[in-house]
């Protein structure tokens, strides 16, 4: 099969296109275009570790009764 020569139009789209998509992947690994919870509902705050998994925190509402406050006035 006979393959047709590149042109110099042709190697300079090419390049073009790898800087292109090369900027892109970098621009998304830099720059993420959300935060993940690593599969947590919305309650839920991870943060990402340089060693090992991410430690993950769930948020505490205010406003939400206690639930061990009826455990403590019961008497022993």
């Amino acid at each position: 099969m006979n393959w047709p020569y590149l042109r110099r139009g042709d190697v300079a789209g090419i390049l073009f296109m790898a800087l292109v998509l090369a900027v892109l992947v970098l621009l998304l690994l830099f720059f993420p275009l959300r935060d993940r919870n690593f599969g947590f509902g919305p309650e839920w705050q991870c943060a990402r570790m340089e060693q090992g998994d991410p430690i993950c925190v769930r948020l505490v509402d205010k406003n939400a009764p206690d639930k061990g406050a009826l455990n403590r006035d019961a008497p022993d």
